[in-house]
């Protein structure tokens, strides 16, 4: 991830560093849409999710929650 964002973004090494994964994988996801919307004959295809688990799965990534730890009680 720290190349994609020292390298396709641009970033420094210390904002690439700081930076969560989601975040990276989002501000990459929006250079790749910007390029191919301002590339003529370009098409960037999406990439749908494969069922609502994994939707939920990504939705955690994006916004930084953690997984519900099921079977674990207070020690």
């Amino acid at each position: 991830m720290f190349a994609y964002a020292t390298g396709w973004l641009g970033w420094s090494r210390s904002e690439a560093l700081d930076a969560p994964f989601p975040d990276i994988q989002l501000a990459l996801d929006g250079k790749v849409d910007f390029l191919a919307a301002t590339t003529p004959g370009a098409k960037r295809q999406k990439r749908k999710p494969k069922d609502t688990a994994e939707l939920k799965e990504r939705a955690r990534a994006v916004f930084g929650l953690k997984r519900s730890q099921q079977g674990r009680g207070a020690g």
